[in-house]
């Protein structure tokens, strides 16, 4: 009803923006993801297949030794336009706030190692606040 000539509106549930988010910055297993989206994998699995269909996640097998393998999900450039896409204009605008912070304390920073390792420590210390909530 309301569709511009020569794009399409980019579908995706919460939940697979939140598979999306959450490989977007490093490959995961299935395991691992259903563990942080806090959903079982066996209903995880159908989810994982539609996106790969779609074409945002890919399969690749990483082998550990010499019999034993993992899989792992990565996210394709598709997935990561589709995930831009999908985005609401405020999460865009914080996530641009956050980046523009982020740049001015490194480089403030970047002058002084004492305030280098603070900024690291306090980086870290936001890290694992975050992971614990």
């Amino acid at each position: 009803m309301f569709e511009t000539s020569g794009s399409h509106a980019i579908l995706l549930n919460p939940v697979e923006m939140r598979i999306l988010k959450f490989i977007k910055p490093k490959s995961q297993t299935e395991k691992k993801i259903s563990k942080v989206v806090e959903i079982d994998a066996l209903v995880l699995s159908p989810v994982i297949t539609d996106l790969i269909l779609k074409g945002y996640l890919e399969i690749v097998r990483r082998r550990r030794f010499y019999f034993f393998s993992r899989e792992f999900c990565t996210i394709t450039p598709e997935g990561v336009s589709a995930l831009e896409k999908a985005r609401s204009p405020l999460e865009g605008l914080v996530e641009m706030v956050r980046n523009r912070a982020l740049d001015a304390l490194n480089s403030i920073a970047a002058g002084s190692p004492a305030l280098k390792a603070a900024v690291f420590s306090a980086r870290t210390l936001y890290k694992v606040a975050k992971a614990v909530a």
